[in-house]
């Protein structure tokens, strides 16, 4: 990927993440895949949300933790965390490409729909293997490449297209001036992740609603076969995946 910065004004840009009813239902997902999943005690871990934005989701998050960072390159973002949101939470702003934490320094990482956001995913994703500790776990979600509905401005194709001419097509729909997002396939992101075990959660998560709405939906989902699931995965419009780092964690050592 060429060098880029981050993308100016996406706090301003973005009323998803300004929504404080989204945010509660993203944190509501991944309190339940964090606490369904997790080889070890949440209540003794320490956690990091990378790309916290106004904190919103972070603090939601934080009563399950021992400590609580919240880091985002993102001032304003930052500026307009609210009184209630800084309670049990330690901010900072700083580069989830080089994240000013020390190496093997928390227990979870949060990143959630980030990685199509930040300049360079193939300097993001070391940084979160390089801060966790050895046996710690990442919750990950993003969208998919190879699903043809941009997620961000749901237009079809935009995200198939080079960079000028996904930008002429928001122009043109009155939507934005300049296409940033930039997302990969399941094999790509596979790719970046192979130092960590891979498990995708996504098929747990169809015994809620935070998925699929529709409990009829649902259910035809999961009476599929293994094989025609298999195959459906890397067409799914998000990841939603549960990231270990190998090794021993610091909580089974004192068993």
């Amino acid at each position: 990927m060429t060098e880029r910065g981050y993308q100016p004004d996406f706090f301003a840009l973005s009323e998803p993440v300004r929504d404080p009813a989204r945010r509660q239902a993203k944190a509501e997902k991944i309190r339940w895949v964090l606490t369904n999943f997790a080889p070890f005690d949440l209540a003794d871990a320490i956690c990091l949300d990378v790309g916290c934005s106004s904190g919103m989701m972070t603090a939601a998050l934080a009563p399950l933790f021992k400590t609580m960072y919240g880091l985002d390159f993102d001032a304003l973002a930052l500026a307009s965390i609210q009184p209630q949101h800084r309670d049990g939470v330690c901010y900072l702003r700083g580069d989830a490409m080089r994240m000013p934490l020390p190496d093997a320094s928390v227990d979870v990482v949060i990143c959630a729909q980030v990685y199509e956001h930040v300049p360079d995913d193939t300097r993001l994703f070391p940084e979160i293997h390089r801060v966790l500790a050895p046996g710690g776990i990442a919750f990950f979600s993003g969208p998919n490449w190879l699903f043809p509905i941009e997620p961000h401005y749901f237009l079809p194709f935009l995200h198939w297209l080079p960079s000028r001419y996904a930008s002429a097509y928001l122009r043109v729909t009155g939507l934005g001036e300049s296409y940033y997002e930039r997302s990969r396939t399941v094999w790509g992101l596979r790719h970046l992740l192979r130092d960590f075990e891979v498990h995708d959660v996504v098929r747990p998560l169809l015994q809620t609603d935070f998925v699929v709405q529709s409990p009829i939906l649902r259910q035809q989902l999961l009476a599929l076969p293994w094989p025609v699931w298999r195959a459906l995965l890397p067409i799914l419009p998000n990841f939603n995946w549960v990231l270990r780092k190998p090794g021993i964690h610091r909580a089974a050592r004192r068993q």
